[in-house]
């Protein structure tokens, strides 16, 4: 007996200069769009793009050579006129979010803001917190969403999570789910391939952490059968394509040059296709992230390498061979110890305590599909 649910955003669309395609795309969507900026420094650069789409007309801003090798954007083409005809009726706003904190104080402050005037579409720009930010609004608000990563570091735009903090931005409060997936995930590579290296690495790690979550589950619990192989054989080739492909992604942003590994790798972080999304699941590495947040020190680690790190211990305590994945974190800069995090040195019994004060308070270790206890959790991070 199994469950078949495939869950993934309406419209995936790469490519360079995609946000110059913006309000082509969000001309399907709806017709009052607010754009949530949260992707300081590069703010002016991205709104400057934006705005440069908005006001070019969809006939004037196709890409001949990219029509020409791609059938798949060719077919946008013939639809220009319609896609001018849609967009004189729209209306775009900005609203610059800066630092704010997803929590809920601040969500409920802007989802009134898009109900008095009668928002239908919002967009989330940015990393993983405007993500976060656009996905939670439709708890108070009746709206469509568009997300336009602007950082490769996490693997947000797959998700219909929403993680939303206490005031002081460092503690995890609750999450929250929205009831359908993002109509539009919007990638701009010539953006992303400027990036640091290092978010790019935290992306890696973070997408792959998701990976073997799903693979450790499947192994743990014994549920193969309860899935289909699609998803099963999807998730190992999606894992050991990473291993061959993420050291490439790495030398082309460190050149930034746009090259199909990169681009292979960003697709990667950024979407899973739904065979893909129906086994990977919040796992073992993401709680023993949530207990490394316990430290000081980890808050200054972004998150997919936390996760990228707590890969390890979960293949480890799962029975899994790493030794691929050892070798692709050395080569890509993810942390291969806890010393690399800030976080050698501790004692057990400090381990205990993040233990207790963190998964013991929100309960989430029960939420794992196989049996685990702290103790099996410390013991995974001195194997």
């Amino acid at each position: 007996m199994s469950f078949y649910e495939f869950h993934v955003p309406r419209r995936y669309v790469q490519c360079e200069d995609a946000l110059l395609q913006f309000p082509k795309f969000a001309a399907l969507i709806g017709k009052r769009v607010l754009i949530l900026e949260m992707c300081d420094p590069v703010r002016e650069e991205i709104e400057g793009k934006l705005r440069l789409g908005i006001a070019t007309p969809s006939r004037e801003s196709v890409d001949p050579d990219l029509a020409a090798v791609s059938p798949r954007y060719a077919r946008y083409v013939p639809m220009s006129e319609r896609l001018d005809a849609l967009r004189k009726e729209m209306h775009f706003e900005f609203m610059d979010l800066g630092e704010a904190v997803v929590e809920e104080e601040g969500i409920r402050r802007v989802a009134r803001y898009v109900r008095g005037h009668h928002f239908d579409t919002v967009a989330g720009v940015g990393g993983g917190r405007a993500q976060d930010f656009a996905r939670a609004l439709t708890r108070f608000a009746d709206v469509r969403v568009i997300l336009v990563p602007t950082l490769c570091a996490t693997n947000a735009s797959i998700s219909t999570l929403s993680v939303l903090y206490a005031h002081d931005g460092a503690t995890i409060r609750e999450y929250w789910r929205m009831d359908n997936a993002p109509d539009l995930v919007l990638v701009d590579t010539s953006v992303l391939v400027r990036n640091p290296p290092q978010m790019l690495a935290a992306g890696i790690g973070d997408i792959m952490s998701t990976y073997c979550e799903a693979l450790c589950n499947l192994k743990m619990t014994g549920n193969r059968d309860a899935v289909p192989d699609l998803a099963v054989e999807g998730v190992q080739l999606a894992f050991d394509l990473m291993i061959r492909r993420a050291p490439e992604a790495m030398r082309a942003v460190q050149s930034q040059r746009i090259t199909p590994a990169f681009e292979n790798v960003i697709s990667m972080i950024l979407h899973n296709c739904g065979p893909l999304g129906m086994i990977c699941t919040t796992g073992f590495a993401h709680l023993l992230d949530e207990v490394f947040l316990f430290f000081d020190a980890a808050h200054r680690v972004p998150h997919g390498l936390r996760v990228g790190f707590a890969t390890i211990p979960m293949m480890r305590h799962c029975g899994l061979d790493c030794a691929a994945y050892l070798g692709m974190c050395r080569e890509v800069g993810i942390p291969t110890a806890l010393e690399e995090m800030g976080l050698g040195g501790r004692s057990r019994g400090e381990w205990h305590r993040a233990c207790q004060e963190t998964l013991g308070q929100s309960g989430n270790l029960a939420g794992l599909p196989f049996a685990l206890s702290f103790e099996e959790l410390m013991d995974s991070l001195f194997l």
